[in-house]
């Protein structure tokens, strides 16, 4: 048995899975460790160890709704239960998660027909979620910041914190060198723009629906143009559905990965793809410029976890590139919004 193998195979014989044999591992992820696994007969399935998400309520939460969406008829990966009927395992310091593998393609950036119909699914998801019973669970805040919850759900994740004051307190703590005052100086402009713009109680009345917060081509596998699973909820939250459309006018519409141009026929055919089953308001469409914006605005408390991981190039990095992605995204929306009819900010 090869010394890599020895965890996942330990974590195996808690699930009734017969005669496992591991075939690859993801070395793509951050987030999580993942595992291709065969059985016996073989039926395959994605083992998967959690790296930042440590709390065991919040991975039962995330697995309970994957199991929901499924249930009602929303492609996902099925939850194998392990051999006691629980959704996840606790093994060598490590929760676990097994669940079956779901054939397909990730999405190709050249078939705008694959961009409409993830906007269609986005607005199933949001239907179908909707129905789910259960309350988003959070660790408790002594954990946050620990190595129970490196990565606390934030960044990617629908805060009106981050326009706060005392946020922009907190990044200024956090990269107090000079070499970043020129990304301090432009947040510090942006926040007070989309503050005016955007005070909190406008934003709360934006309609809300449950979050993915992580929707994008690799988090998705199409068959013959259509959807046939979508997986990672380690973000799921709630709050404005414009949150997750705004990031997916930059998921599906950019020309290619490390692209930021995005291209005006993809992002009409997602939002066509959405609204022909949930139209937006006048509001929401009004917001999408900033929506897609606010998606990059750095984090504090994600960034300053993010320095316990191994291999982290630093919170210097990541806030240049956040920075970055904000003023190409303002740029761009900037270029779109008379095409579309959208508010500028």
């Amino acid at each position: 048995m090869k010394t890599a193998e020895a965890k996942p195979l330990a974590a195996l014989r808690h699930y009734p899975v017969q005669e496992p044999l591991i075939l690859d591992r993801d070395e793509v992820g951050i987030i999580n460790d993942n595992w291709l696994v065969t059985d016996g007969a073989g039926q395959r399935y994605v083992l998967r160890a959690y790296r930042r998400v440590r709390d065991a309520g919040r991975i039962a939460f995330q697995l309970a709704f994957q199991e929901h969406l499924l249930a009602t008829g929303f492609p996902t990966a099925p939850v194998v239960r392990t051999r006691d009927g629980e959704a996840s395992a606790f093994v060598e310091g490590s929760h676990w998660a097994l669940c079956g593998f779901v054939e397909g393609q990730v999405y190709d950036f050249d078939r705008t027909v694959q961009a409409h119909e993830a906007g269609k699914r986005l607005a199933q998801f949001e239907a179908v979620a909707a129905t789910f019973a259960g309350t988003v669970v959070a660790p408790p805040m002594e954990s946050v910041n620990s190595r129970n919850w490196l990565a606390p759900v934030s960044s990617h994740v629908w805060r009106t914190s981050a326009l706060s004051d005392e946020h922009e307190k907190r990044l200024r703590e956090l990269y107090a060198e000079s070499e970043f005052q020129d990304e301090l100086s432009f947040l510090s402009r942006w926040r007070r723009e989309a503050v005016e713009t955007w005070p909190l109680e406008r934003l709360a009345a934006l309609p809300h629906a449950w979050l993915h917060c992580d929707y994008h081509g690799r988090n998705m596998v199409f068959e013959d143009d259509e959807l046939v699973g979508l997986f990672d909820f380690d973000f799921i939250t709630q709050g404005p559905r414009t949150f997750d459309i705004g990031r997916a006018l930059f998921n599906f519409g950019r020309e290619r990965p490390g692209s930021t141009v995005l291209r005006e026929e993809f992002c009409r055919a997602f939002l066509e793809g959405y609204e022909s089953e949930q139209p937006l308001t006048n509001e929401e469409r009004a917001a999408l410029p900033f929506m897609a914006v606010f998606n990059w605005v750095p984090d504090a408390a994600f960034n300053a976890a993010r320095q316990l991981e191994p291999g982290d190039p630093g919170p210097g990095t990541r806030l240049q590139a956040e920075v970055r992605m904000m003023r190409a995204m303002q740029s761009e929306m900037r270029r779109l919004a008379p095409r579309f009819g959208w508010n500028e900010l």
